[in-house]
């Protein structure tokens, strides 16, 4: 009788083992090694050789699922888009804007740039009203005289071609502008007006241009009387308000949205592992919904300001476009929250035994540049401070899924590595 030691390995994705020659080099395992492996082996799930002989679905069926799963979420991003048209309509013969999905929607988004670009032009016009207003220096009307003589017989109305100090005395000087006043707000000063004096008197008045002016910004932006989003285009305003219906119509649809997608994803998984699946689904959608929110509470308006803090300081007037705006106040959003699903993935390849907590926190240099290198490819400008804003939550999310990882361990794929101690077979 001959004596063969048979090695066994650990079980495959379907559940088989594979059978090999022992090596000598290589020894068995002690006896609370193998103890240990068989019972982590026990803890899995254990299929037949093809687990998915009476449900196999060829290339076709798994476009139509496919198909059949998209169309299921069109339908009800469409039936919440017609509900977002429909109370908008109903907010607008209320007179409420307060009432609706989209025109309100609208407001909060553009409310960031308003309000920035709004507090730009006030900085800057107070900044200018202490810088020069404060300095005026004062000059004779013959002063005066010579320079808006010189102005337009030597430099023909050019303003570059006058000194500093001769504009300065300029913007000091006064002009004269008529004005109409009622006779009647005279009264205070003058008495009453004898029987047949003229209602209205025409009168010279001597202003300061520059005052005027200051002024005239300044109460501009206390009375939020301008609107520093420009449309180039009648339609311009229809396609960005249909943009933001849709945005609206995918954030109220995105339960049933994600619903259709993590439907489609189990239908490749094992049993075992679709239980990850519907474990995910909550907190996939609040990680969705959280992502989003922060980008539209705290990313774009800080973002905004960002970008604004250099046009200040090299001196550019910002001309901000509708569309081009919501190009970034209406993708950002949604790049955030599908962004926000890093932690469920790292955690889902962890339960299945693709990755350990261990393998993530060893590649974390390589995790920060592949999340640097995506965050700058996502985001729809090429601006480092936009990419700063999606790429510091997403490398903490990172770190985040690293200690669930480690707190909710899966298997280590590692381990069934090793082999189980071999049995004598008598042949």
């Amino acid at each position: 009788m001959v004596t063969f030691r048979l090695t066994r390995f650990p079980a495959n994705r379907s559940g088989t083992f594979a059978s090999g020659w022992d090596s000598p080099a290589r020894g068995s395992p002690s006896m609370a090694t193998a103890n240990r492996l068989k019972k982590l082996k026990e803890s899995l799930p254990q299929y037949p050789d093809d687990v998915f002989a009476d449900t196999r679905m060829p290339l076709g069926d798994h476009i139509e699922e496919l198909r059949y799963r998209m169309i299921a979420a069109i339908k009800w991003l469409v039936f919440f888009l017609i509900i977002g048209f429909i109370l908008d309509a109903v907010g607008t013969s209320l007179g409420n804007e307060k009432v609706g999905v989209g025109k309100p929607m609208l407001k909060i988004i553009t409310e960031p740039v308003e309000t920035q670009t709004r507090d730009f032009y006030y900085r800057r016009t107070v900044k200018l009203m202490n810088e020069k207003l404060a300095q005026l220096t004062g000059a004779t009307p013959e002063e005066i005289a010579a320079i808006r003589k010189e102005l337009v017989e030597v430099h023909g109305n050019n303003l570059s071609g006058l000194s500093r100090d001769k504009r300065d005395k300029l913007m000091g000087a006064p002009r004269e502008m008529p004005v109409i006043v009622p006779t009647k707000s005279l009264e205070v000063a003058f008495g009453p007006p004898r029987p047949g004096a003229p209602s209205e008197v025409a009168l010279n008045l001597l202003i300061y241009p520059a005052h005027i002016t200051a002024a005239a910004n300044e109460g501009e932006g206390l009375l939020e009387s301008k609107q520093y989003l420009t449309t180039l285009s009648a339609q311009e305003a229809f396609v960005v308000y249909f943009k933001v219906s849709i945005l609206c119509g995918i954030v109220l649809a995105s339960p049933f949205i994600l619903y259709q997608f993590w439907a489609f994803v189990g239908a490749g998984l094992y049993p075992h592992e679709k239980r990850y699946v519907r474990l995910f689904f909550l907190p996939s959608l609040f990680l969705f919904l959280a992502g989003v929110a922060l980008c539209q509470i705290y990313v774009l308006p800080g973002a905004v300001k960002a970008l604004l803090k250099f046009n200040e300081m090299l001196g550019f007037d910002p001309d901000i476009r509708l569309n081009e705006w919501l190009g970034l106040a209406i993708i950002l959003p949604l790049v955030f929250g599908i962004s926000f699903q890093t932690p469920l993935v790292m955690i889902f390849l962890n339960r299945i035994g693709l990755f350990s907590a261990a393998d993530y926190l060893t590649k974390w240099r390589f995790a920060c540049f592949i999340l640097a290198f995506f965050s700058a490819v996502i985001t729809p400008t090429p601006d480092v401070v936009t990419m700063m804003y999606l790429f510091a939550p997403m490398f903490g999310l990172y770190l985040l899924g690293i200690l669930f990882c480690h707190l909710f361990p899966g298997f280590d794929p590692n381990e069934l590595e090793e082999e189980v101690p071999a049995e004598e077979v008598a042949v």
